[in-house]
């Protein structure tokens, strides 16, 4: 069911007496060949009425359900195929449901004390995608990397501020998955005030980047920024600003589009100097279940975003492979340029892709600054985890915006199925976060890990510069779509030094003494799926 639009009709049907009905129809999830070929077959729909609680798999793609003398439908929930929970309250008559491309999965959240309030500012460990499947290789399924996402974000220095003598931030697990948190540090980055620092927040493999600190002092916007379809959109990247660029179509899967361009032309340059190209988005990702249909299909493959330049003869060849694609939301992509463009006379590139992204702001800097800067890496004081709920969602930026996450209004309801398995005992875990050495907390969703660092010992910023921020995480992300390799599970727990995931069973033996002491000590929680299980048959409003 991981298309573009599906979900389900309700239809009301009361017959003209006192008898009433409710008929759901599954809309916007046929597939393959035969007009009765659905996905949806084999998912499961539960329907509360007062004390009226039902459930039926579906068998077709309209499924009745008698309510007897009950005028009103207190909750229905559809639990699709892929394991994707789709929960409507207090439903109307002849209403259309239709679930357009919502996440389920993805990374923890990262919400950060601004002076008022704790405000959502990026998605973090999108490295990590344990047991993905990526596609299948002469008949076996092929699985992500299983190293440890290690990633580096900016914070600018306004988001970030103090608060009792210290910097408070929020990790929050609300997605349909575990995570495996082992290290957080930040660094306080002073500057010269005249300048922009950034980092690279792209998606790409093992071997990870260091910490590479790009300066900038002039932001220059291409002279044009054409798409595809010959339409200039140059004024919807020249500032950062929540408006993107949109001018594509999305394809018949969630996260896939037709082939679409950015046409740049970066006007007078010296293409043999310094050349950096500066790219901030975000991006709509495909899912497991997603991959393996697209493994299992020659009409569809997705392509990274790659980079192309006119050569002499003005002939569009390729010059880099992949330049990568923003981790999750709010992220910046830098590509180094620098003596790669083939006619040095002529500084058009084009980006070509057909993943669904979406650029808010694009510049590039031909300079070469490296001013001095100073760092600090700041002590941890507290990091407590404890069951939060779920964030109230949003678009920011309207209907082509990421989803936002409100840190102000909260459900403690459950709202996905677990993964089941022991998880990290709530309480102080400072221990576990103080190094990366396989020593994590294990976050089921709706947890919180709250930290905080001492601003105590760090210098006054000098006249004339500014403080930003760098957050460098460590960690492991497994979400809990049905094809996801063990996503049903918590455990295998994952571990530095992983060749695969799920790994074999003789690999148990390359767990130490000090990992099973650590794990028998702090993960002594018990989660099943018993709470989600019984949500709807014991709602009550």
């Amino acid at each position: 069911v991981s298309g573009k639009n599906y979900g389900i009709r309700l239809l009301r049907n009361d017959g003209g007496n006192a008898n009433h009905h409710l008929r759901v129809q599954l809309v916007g999830i046929r597939t393959g060949s035969g007009k009765n070929n659905h996905y949806g077959i084999g998912a499961k729909i539960e329907v509360r009425a007062g004390e009226l609680y039902q459930m039926k798999t579906v068998t077709e793609p309209n499924i009745h359900f008698g309510l007897g003398n009950r005028e009103k439908v207190d909750v229905v929930r559809i639990l699709w195929t892929n394991g994707v929970p789709q929960n409507i309250f207090s439903p109307g008559s002849d209403q259309d449901l239709i679930e357009e491309q919502e996440l389920k999965g993805s990374c923890p959240f990262l919400y950060v004390w601004d002076g008022e309030k704790f405000e959502f500012h990026k998605d973090m460990m999108w490295r990590s995608a344990l047991g993905m499947p990526m596609g299948i290789m002469g008949g076996n399924k092929t699985y992500a990397f299983p190293d440890a996402s290690q990633e580096y974000l900016k914070i600018p220095g306004e988001a970030l501020q103090i608060k009792d003598q210290k910097y408070h931030i929020q990790i929050t697990a609300e997605l349909w998955e575990t995570i495996y948190f082992d290290h957080l540090n930040i660094l306080a980055i002073d500057h010269p005030a005249e300048v922009d620092i950034f980092v690279n927040e792209r998606f790409k493999g093992p071997p990870f980047e260091g910490l590479n600190i790009y300066q900038v002092k002039e932001k220059k916007v291409p002279l044009s920024i054409i798409d595809g379809y010959g339409m200039d959109q140059r004024s919807l990247a020249e500032s950062k600003d929540n408006k993107y660029i949109t001018n594509f179509k999305r394809d018949k899967f969630q996260g896939l589009t037709e082939m679409h361009d950015l046409v740049l032309d970066l006007g007078e340059t010296d293409p043999r100097k310094n050349l950096y190209l500066f790219l901030n988005g975000w991006i709509f990702p495909t899912d497991a279940s997603i991959n393996v249909a697209l493994s299992q299909s020659k009409a569809y493959k997705v392509k990274p975003p790659f980079l192309q330049a006119t050569n002499s003869k003005g002939e569009w060849i390729t010059i880099m492979e992949e330049i990568g694609f923003p981790s999750g939301k709010d992220k910046t992509v830098v590509v180094d340029l620098s003596g790669k463009l083939p006619d040095p006379s002529n500084s058009r590139i084009r980006i070509r892709t057909n993943m669904e992204i979406y650029w808010d702001h694009i510049f590039y800097s031909n300079e070469s600054v490296n001013l001095e800067t100073a760092s600090k890496s700041l002590n941890i004081e507290q990091a407590d985890l404890h069951y939060r709920g779920f964030s109230a969602t949003y678009r920011k930026g309207g209907r082509y915006g990421p989803f936002w996450f409100d840190y102000s209004r909260v459900s403690k309801k459950p709202k996905w199925r677990d993964l089941t398995g022991r998880y990290t005992k709530y309480g102080d875990v400072k221990s576990l976060i103080r190094a990366a050495e396989s020593h994590y907390v294990v976050m089921n969703a709706g947890d919180e890990l709250s930290l905080s660092y001492s601003a105590k010992d760090l210098p006054e910023v000098p006249p004339g510069w500014k403080r930003d921020y760098i957050i460098y995480s460590v960690g492991w992300v497994k979400d809990g779509d049905l094809n996801t390799a063990r996503g049903n599970t918590a455990g295998p727990y994952p571990y530095h030094g992983m060749t695969s995931y799920p790994y074999s069973k003789e690999s148990t033996s390359l767990l130490s003494d000090d990992f099973l002491e650590y794990f028998n000590a702090y993960n002594t929680r018990e989660v099943g799926n018993e709470a989600f299980r019984n949500e709807i048959r014991n709602y009550r409003e």
